[in-house]
């Protein structure tokens, strides 16, 4: 058995021990807390930046958001942090100054950390989020009912649980969304699940794009959006990624989906991505000489119009877009070789 297999094995025993409202502890440890189902709940909070409150960020009523905080009129950008992070950890780490620094938007940080801390265990964590969900769909509510946001401006992004969890708030909310961006959702306890409303999938919004730059253990596979795009397939590892860095604690593969979204806010050459029929078909060498097939942009500003899944590489280091495509040649070796020639 692959190490890989083991640790999912292990994560699905430990999940029969988190059943329930009234479930027992099993291992987990005291301060490992199972989420109240009630909203407005202590343990998920609501916290407005802007670039007058960028430094002193305020936190939100869900039931009462206060208008005047907000800058009028600006689209609203919501950044949900996965297991074991919080409102200034991934995406936000990666994202929220970018955007505040070149995009005319509130952003709104949701912090659920107390509900997905270390060291309990990541199927506590998977069972706490749909009550995230619910309490993030509420504020949703209030900021359209009180007519701070519109429905049609509402923008929510995702890193790995956070993704999940951007899904299933279209469950709760009164109105459709606009768009969902999933940076690497979070596969384990999720892949298996076989009701689309228990995660992230293309129903939950008028708009989902998806980043997956670890499908072959933390995130999944199979395309989730309307648009999904494959950084690097041609290799296990993200390049500039290592076999080291990725047993750490720190995943190189699972965090670049987030790197890479930052960078694209403010790219001037773009994370240009080439369609082809999907990873099946890239893994069986059809997508050679493709290169007459639609491409377009990766990340923050991708066109609504993508559909379908792509694929690019990228550089090893900062800056990792590599610009626009004039061809495309794919060709498989080992796992994969992918080859650009890009526009110089």
């Amino acid at each position: 058995m692959s190490k890989y297999s083991a640790l999912i094995l292990l994560l699905t025993i430990i999940s029969g021990f988190c059943k329930g409202e009234n479930r027992t502890r099993g291992w987990l440890p005291e301060f490992c807390v199972f989420g109240e189902q009630k909203c407005p709940n202590s343990r998920v909070s609501f916290w407005l930046y802007t670039n007058q409150t960028r430094d002193d960020p305020k936190q939100l009523d869900p039931l009462n958001p206060q208008k005047n905080f907000f800058e009028p009129r600006l689209p609203l950008k919501i950044l949900i942090h996965g297991f074991i992070g919080n409102r200034n950890l991934t995406p936000n780490l990666e994202v929220r100054d970018v955007l505040l620094q070149t995009q005319p938007v509130n952003v709104i940080s949701v912090d659920y950390g107390t509900l997905v801390r270390w060291p309990c265990y990541y199927p506590w964590a998977v069972n706490n989020a749909p009550i995230v969900s619910e309490c993030l769909a509420q504020m949703i509510n209030s900021l359209i009912s009180a007519g701070i946001s519109r429905r049609e401006d509402i923008h929510l992004i995702g890193f790995s649980l956070g993704a999940q969890v951007a899904g299933m708030v279209a469950n709760y909310v009164s109105q459709p969304l606009a768009r969902i961006t999933g940076l690497d959702p979070a596969g384990p306890g999720f892949m298996m699940q076989p009701s689309l409303q228990q995660k992230l999938d293309a129903s939950d919004a008028d708009f989902v794009d998806i980043i997956h730059t670890d499908p072959f253990f933390f995130s999944m596979l199979p395309p989730m959006g309307h648009a999904d795009f494959y950084p690097n397939l041609d290799q296990l590892n993200q390049r500039g990624c290592s076999y080291i860095s990725n047993w750490r604690f720190y995943n190189c593969n699972h965090y670049r989906a987030a790197v890479y979204y930052g960078e694209s806010i403010v790219s001037r050459r773009g994370f240009w991505a080439q369609q082809c029929g999907g990873w099946f078909d890239f893994f069986s060498q059809r997508c050679s000489h493709y290169s007459n097939l639609p491409n377009t942009q990766m990340g923050y500003f991708v066109s609504a119009d993508a559909s379908g899944s792509y694929f690019l590489t990228t550089h090893e280091v900062a800056p990792f877009a590599k610009g626009p495509l004039v061809e495309v040649e794919f060709e498989v070796s080992e796992l994969r070789n992918f080859t650009e020639i890009e526009l110089r």
